[in-house]
């Protein structure tokens, strides 16, 4: 009987040291992981601080676009020299957006992600050029806004790789 206890103490003992290794080994991965998930969570806030402003940029400059889309949508354009002067207004507006979107700035976190970025800001800045175009002539922005939609296609693309929620920088400036 005494041997058997010494064989279940030692197996016990065993047991617990080999238990005890598991788990310092554990706890040596632990901050890797933790760290690995920092970056992760970092990457996500930095790409949804970073798309949240890029409406605003946006939002800073178009109000004269917007207010012409609008008048044009709801056909209560003015007529005349009124409408000769809100075109030059949403104009003026649209290459002041075109700058405005020109000159944001990529995070150096998402240095991953900067080629896609740049591309989706340069479809963004085709689209404000392709309005101020129009604005000279009849005014149709199917195409602009065609261009814009693949800018959003892009950043819906880039929040989905990051696990966040797509969504429309173009509903977030057409209001």
């Amino acid at each position: 009987m005494k041997k058997l206890l010494v064989i279940g103490f030692s197996a016990a003992l065993l047991l617990s040291a080999c238990g005890e290794d598991t788990t310092s080994g554990a706890a040596e991965k632990a901050p890797a992981t933790e760290d690995a998930a920092k970056e992760t969570g970092n990457a996500k806030q930095e790409m949804m601080r970073f798309y949240m402003s890029v409406p605003n940029t946006i939002n800073a400059t178009d109000a004269d676009l917007n207010a012409f889309e609008m008048a044009q949508t709801e056909g209560t354009l003015p007529e005349a020299e009124e409408l000769q002067t809100m075109k030059d207004a949403a104009k003026a507006s649209a290459e002041e957006t075109s700058a405005a979107v020109e000159g944001i700035e990529i995070p150096e976190t998402l240095e991953e992600q900067k080629t896609d970025i740049e591309a989706a800001l340069a479809s963004i800045k085709e689209s404000y050029d392709m309005k101020a175009e129009e604005l000279t002539k009849e005014a149709s922005f199917e195409a602009a806004n065609a261009k814009f939609q693949e800018a959003d296609e892009k950043f819906n693309a880039l929040l989905e790789a990051q696990e966040l929620n797509p969504s429309s920088i173009y509903n977030e400036v057409s209001q």
